[in-house]
C-alpha cells in the first residue's frame, strides 16, 4: 500500500515539474519573441531614419547643387534686342561717308513719316551733306544733314540687309534686323538693330575659329551673351547710340557670318548668362598668370626670351610671336592717330607694364619730339601688323591682322636696313589675357569637359 502510495506522489509531482517545465519554457518563448519584435521595431525605424537623413543629404545636396547653377548661369527671358555700331572699312573708324544697302526682297526706307520702297536687288546709297543742297534727290540715293536719321529694312522681315561695300573678313556683309543711318556733322553713324540671339551667331563665328569643340562654342555664347547683356543693361537710361560696336574694342560681330555650329552653340545655350559684372575673353595666354615681377623690363625680357614646356598652352604657337615692322608703317600709324608728319623715327622704348608684364605705355621718338601711346589697346593699334609678317613659335608665319598679337611684348632693337629703319618685336599670347583662354577652353572641350565645367574654370 505504502508503495502505491509513493508511486501516485512521485507520478503527481512529475506531473506537476511537466506542468512547471512547460510553463517555463512558454515564458522563455514569450520574452525572447517580445524582445525579437522590439528589436525588429527599433532597427526599422532607425534605418527608416537613415534612409530618411540619407534622403535629406541627397536632396540637400541637390538643392545645394541647384542653387551653385543658379547662382553662376541664369536664363534671360526671350526676345531681347541688341543695338550695334557698325564701323567703317576694316573697323577704322566709326563714322561712314557713303553706305550702299540692298536686300533681295526689297527695301524699305523710312524717314519720319516718309516711307519708301526700293525694288529688290536695287542697290540704295546714303550720302551724308552738312547742308542739303537745291538739286532734287533720284529714287536710289539720299543726302542726310547732321539732324536727319533713316531707318532700312528689309522688304520680307526674314530676309538679311545685305552692305555689299562694306569691308569686312567676309565679301558683302549681310545683316539681320533692321539698320539705323544717322548724318552728323563727321559723317554717318550706322547701327544695327537686332535679335540678341540672332547677333550672337555672328559674334562667335567672328570670335572663335568654327573648328573648335562645340562645348568650347558653347561657353564662348554664353560668354559673348553675359558681355552683350552687360552692355545693354550699361547703356540704359544713357541715351547712347548704341550698346556697343562691332570691333575688338567691345567684341568682334560679323566679320564673318554665322554657321551651322555657332548657330547650334547659340540655339544649345539659349539665354544662359553668367551672374557676373566682368566678362572677358582672349584666344592664347602669354603664360604671366599669378606673375607680379614683370613690370621690370629685364625680368620680362629674361621671362620671354625663356622656352616653354613644349605643351605650354595646349601647344598654341601663339604662345611666343615677332613681328619686325617697317618704319613708314609705324610712320603711318602715328600720322593716322596722332595727325603728325614725322619723316623718320629715332626709337620706340617702352615706358610702363603691369606688374604680369603687359605693356601699359609706349613712346615714339623722332629725335626731338615724342608721342606716349598709353593703354594695351591704343598701342596694339599703333604697332598693327596688316603689312607685316608674323612669325609664329612653331615656325608658321601669318598676316593681314589689324591688331599687334597681345601687349605682353618687347623691343628687341631699333635697326637699320639700308636705307630703311624696322623695329623688332618679341611677343606673346594673343589677345588682351583677361578672362578665358579661348585656346584653353578649345582643349578642354576636347579632354571631355562641358561648357559649364569650362566656364567654372575660368570664372568662379
Amino acid at each position: 500500500m505504502e508503495e502505491k502510495n509513493r508511486e501516485r506522489i512521485r507520478n503527481i509531482l512529475l506531473f506537476i515539474s511537466l506542468i512547471l517545465l512547460f510553463i517555463g519554457m512558454a515564458a522563455v518563448s514569450f520574452i525572447l519573441l517580445h524582445h525579437y519584435a522590439e528589436y525588429g521595431r527599433e532597427v526599422s525605424v532607425n534605418m527608416a531614419e537613415s534612409r530618411g537623413k540619407k534622403d535629406d543629404q541627397k536632396q540637400e545636396t541637390a538643392s545645394a547643387e541647384g542653387q551653385d547653377k543658379k547662382a553662376f548661369l541664369k536664363k534671360l527671358e526671350p526676345g531681347r534686342t541688341i543695338r550695334v555700331q557698325l564701323l567703317g572699312d576694316e573697323y577704322l573708324t566709326e563714322y561712314h561717308e557713303t553706305l550702299a544697302v540692298t536686300a533681295e526682297s526689297g527695301l524699305v526706307v523710312s524717314r519720319g513719316k516718309r516711307r519708301q520702297v526700293i525694288p529688290a536687288g536695287e542697290t540704295f546709297r546714303i550720302f551724308c551733306a552738312e547742308e542739303m543742297t537745291g538739286e532734287p534727290e533720284k529714287n536710289d540715293e539720299i543726302r542726310l544733314a547732321a539732324d536727319q536719321k533713316i531707318t532700312l529694312e528689309a522688304a520680307d522681315k526674314t530676309q538679311p540687309l545685305i552692305l555689299p561695300e562694306l569691308v569686312r573678313g567676309q565679301e558683302s556683309p549681310s545683316y539681320e534686323g533692321k539698320i539705323e543711318v544717322s548724318g552728323t556733322e563727321k559723317g554717318l553713324l550706322v547701327v544695327n538693330e537686332v535679335d540678341l540671339e540672332t547677333y550672337l551667331q555672328s559674334v562667335v563665328s567672328s570670335e572663335m575659329p568654327s573648328s573648335y569643340p562645340l562645348q568650347a562654342l558653347c561657353a564662348q555664347a554664353i560668354c559673348a551673351r553675359t558681355y552683350a547683356v552687360n552692355c545693354i543693361n550699361q547703356s540704359e537710361g544713357q541715351k547712347k547710340t548704341a550698346d556697343l560696336d562691332d570691333s575688338t574694342s567691345w567684341q568682334v560681330y560679323n566679320n564673318y557670318p554665322g554657321d551651322e555650329l555657332s548657330a547650334q552653340a547659340v540655339h544649345m545655350t539659349e539665354g544662359l548668362i553668367m551672374d557676373c559684372s566682368d566678362v572677358y575673353y582672349y584666344s592664347t595666354s602669354c603664360l604671366t598668370e599669378g606673375r607680379t615681377d614683370l613690370g621690370n623690363e629685364e625680368n620680362f625680357r629674361k621671362f620671354l626670351d625663356a622656352e616653354p614646356e613644349k605643351d605650354a598652352e595646349y601647344g598654341s604657337p601663339w604662345v611666343r610671336w615677332s613681328v619686325e615692322l617697317p618704319e613708314e608703317q609705324i610712320l603711318d600709324s602715328l600720322k593716322k592717330f596722332y595727325g603728325c608728319e614725322w619723316k623718320k623715327l629715332q626709337q620706340v622704348k617702352v615706358r610702363e607694364r603691369s606688374p604680369e608684364g603687359q605693356v601699359q605705355s609706349l613712346s615714339f621718338s623722332n629725335g626731338s619730339e615724342e608721342i606716349l601711346a598709353d593703354g594695351e589697346y591704343q598701342i596694339r593699334c599703333v604697332l598693327g601688323c596688316a603689312r607685316a609678317v608674323i612669325r609664329l613659335m612653331d615656325g608658321s608665319r601669318t598676316e593681314n591682322l589689324q591688331l599687334l598679337p597681345s601687349a605682353y611684348f618687347y623691343i628687341k632693337k631699333n635697326r637699320k636696313k639700308q636705307e630703311d629703319s624696322a623695329v623688332f618685336i618679341c611677343g606673346g599670347g594673343y589677345g588682351h589675357g583677361i578672362g578665358m583662354s579661348q585656346n584653353g577652353a578649345a582643349a578642354m572641350a576636347r579632354e571631355g569637359a562641358g561648357y559649364e565645367e569650362i566656364l567654372k574654370y575660368y570664372y568662379s
